[in-house]
């Protein structure tokens, strides 16, 4: 999102914390089941994202088609976002879909603070991890034939699997319905929301063996100087690296593996 969209979804996310303290999960439900009318129903999402009408008026399109039929607090979302202005009428949905999400970290922070957004969070990471390298798992949720119910089933599998109803929710969500996007990026783009939210980054280490649960501490201490914030550790083990650790913090790279001291000293020889 860019400009006038932005400062739209900032009020958004404003209006989702007023709201998302009570049932929590089932306001990100409600949310989510909202984005997916919008995307469907490309009329509606231009009417009550047509800036030619004055916010009242695309308030009222909004309570015509969803009045009783989502909680007060949903509405209460829904009919502020509507109220405000988007660059492109798909902003909106988007804007919904991220404050879905944060609504499930309120709920996972209501239910056991940061340990518990960390297990969420394990879960769709390992997720990622899964997907990432099983074209079988990639093939089966591009499936279009497969049934939304069994690819919800096959994301939480993916998951670990998930066992935290936050978790279970938001990969269900992956599974059944990405919005036309890979659903291992999706996932990426979940976690990074709340991590986000919570001032953090993830860094994905990569390491030939896996780790001690001392050596993660010390590795964490030591990004976490080096960052200046907490960061959430994502760590896999890939054998073909060699040697040494790759760490990556968003567009950021630090790689001191076998592999990678390998390949430089072979383009300096070629």
């Amino acid at each position: 999102m860019a400009g006038v969209s932005t400062e739209s979804l900032s009020k958004v996310e404003e209006v989702l914390e007023a709201h998302a303290s009570l049932q929590p999960l089932n306001l990100a439900s409600e949310l989510f089941a909202v984005v997916d009318v919008l995307d469907h129903n490309g009329t509606l999402r231009r009417a009550v994202t047509d800036s030619s009408r004055d916010a009242a008026a695309r308030q009222g399109i909004a309570n015509t088609v969803f009045g009783g039929k989502i909680s007060s607090q949903a509405m209460a979302v829904f009919t502020n976002a509507v109220a405000q202005r988007w660059s492109d009428d798909a902003d909106l949905a988007n804007a919904l879909e991220r404050a879905a999400v944060l609504a499930v970290t309120a709920s996972a922070q209501s239910r056991g603070g940061v340990d518990a957004l960390d297990e969420v969070l394990n879960e769709l990471l390992t997720f990622v991890r899964t997907v990432d390298s099983n074209a079988q798992a990639q093939e089966a949720l591009s499936d279009h034939q497969a049934s939304k119910e069994a690819k919800k089933k096959l994301a939480v599998a993916l998951g670990g699997p998930a066992t935290t109803a936050e978790g279970v929710l938001l990969l269900e969500r992956v599974g059944s319905n990405p919005r036309g996007r890979h659903a291992a990026r999706v996932a990426d783009e979940f976690a990074e929301i709340i991590v986000t939210r919570q001032n953090r980054y993830i860094a994905r280490v990569t390491s030939a063996i896996a780790l001690s649960q001392a050596q993660l501490e010390r590795l964490g201490r030591a990004l976490n100087a080096v960052y200046g914030r907490e960061l959430k550790l994502d760590v896999s083990v890939a054998p073909a690296v060699l040697g040494g650790l790759r760490v990556q913090v968003g567009d950021e790279v630090i790689d001191g593996t076998v592999e990678t001291r390998m390949s430089d000293l072979a383009r300096s020889i070629g």
